[in-house]
């Protein structure tokens, strides 16, 4: 036996929900906490997989681990970190715990139930949207975006509503039409009868950098409307840096990691996948459970007052470096949003505790 097997043992596991990796662990703690006869404890911590996987690459930089690649990171009495060999291991040396878990198929029945239940409880807090996506008229897997409306609540609401069924225009049929490896991939533009269909909205703020992988933001118009975004936008494949303070961060990919990889390898003739990637359908994202109602979309929510947002956009495009005649346009949408800005003396010291 373990020298520390009588001594009570905490563990924190975290873990992509849909994984079946998750799934094990997830059994392992239910028999720590509930059959178990000692005082070890575990806590679990679902995440989506992007999560996740910011989550590994801050512990290797904290210099806590030397190998992101593992499928789930429990960290014992917290200290040190085990992988999910590691956490068996312990578990079949220091309790009753038997190596018996549900077959495979079984395992992926789970996983796709606590998919769910993490959704719903997601979408509690932020809007979903889906997008079915098909390769060569072939489908591929499903992205999932949570909006960040509290944030960006203008923007949130306006994209939100080409997802709504009695929408004039949609995502649906839309190609894929731009892809930078290392960089990102675009989509979004409406087109009738061969002909773009321009639908716009004013840059609202650019609050939420461009900071990991699966960022959604808006492509703008360019000149000579270059503070209009308009209905094509981006999905980061990386951190893009150069993008904050240009394009309007609003969102941000929960799940389809494998399937952003399979669109990343597509090889592209002048930045085009040679390969057709199409969103096949879009639409609110809803839970399998019949019974669970999709939230009405909120309003923005008062964590931060939209003066100050106003007032941080102004600062923030201050520092902006366009054309003269970006500039021009510039001064204007500056010109007007001073002209409704409330004063408020605590809008820096507030702004900067949002951002945290």
């Amino acid at each position: 036996m373990n020298s520390l097997s009588n001594i009570p043992n905490n563990f924190d596991i975290y873990g992509s929900v849909d994984s079946i990796v998750y799934q094990q662990a997830k059994i392992l703690s239910d028999f720590l906490d509930n059959e178990d006869n000692s005082d070890n404890k575990s806590n679990l911590n679902p995440m989506d997989p992007f999560e996740f996987s910011e989550f590994k690459t801050k512990l290797k930089q904290q210099g806590r681990m030397t190998n992101d690649s593992q499928s789930l990171i429990v960290i014992m009495n917290d200290n040190e970190i085990l992988d999910f060999n590691d956490f068996l291991k312990w578990m079949t040396k220091n309790t009753n715990f038997k190596d018996n878990f549900p077959e495979e198929y079984e395992l992926k029945k789970l996983a796709i139930k606590e998919q769910d239940k993490f959704l719903v409880e997601l979408q509690k807090k932020h809007p979903l949207l889906f997008l079915n996506i098909t390769i060569e008229d072939r489908p591929v897997g499903q992205f999932i975006i949570k909006l960040f409306q509290n944030k960006c609540p203008k923007t949130c609401k306006w994209f939100y509503n080409f997802f709504k069924k009695n929408s004039e225009y949609s995502y649906n049929g839309v190609l894929f039409e731009r892809l930078v490896h290392n960089g990102w991939i675009q989509t979004g533009e409406f087109q009738q009868d061969g002909v773009r269909i321009i639908d716009s909205i004013p840059i609202e703020n650019f609050v939420i950098p461009h900071s990991s992988r699966g960022i959604v933001s808006l492509c703008n118009l360019g000149p000579p409307n270059p503070t209009e975004n308009s209905s094509p936008f981006m999905i980061q494949f990386k951190e893009n840096p150069f993008f904050d303070k240009k394009y309007v961060a609003f969102g941000k990919l929960v799940f389809g990691d494998n399937l952003l990889d399979q669109i990343e390898k597509i090889p592209t003739y002048y930045e085009r996948p040679i390969n057709e990637v199409r969103i096949s359908n879009a639409g609110i994202w809803q839970s399998e459970d019949e019974n669970v109602i999709v939230p009405e979309y909120k309003e923005f929510e008062d964590e931060v007052k939209p003066e100050i947002l106003r007032n941080w956009f102004i600062k923030t495009n201050q520092e902006m470096h366009y054309t003269e005649g970006y500039e021009v346009k510039l001064q204007e949408r500056e010109q007007h949003l001073e002209s409704i800005q409330q004063e408020n003396e605590e809008a820096d010291s507030l702004i900067i505790e949002y951002l945290k």
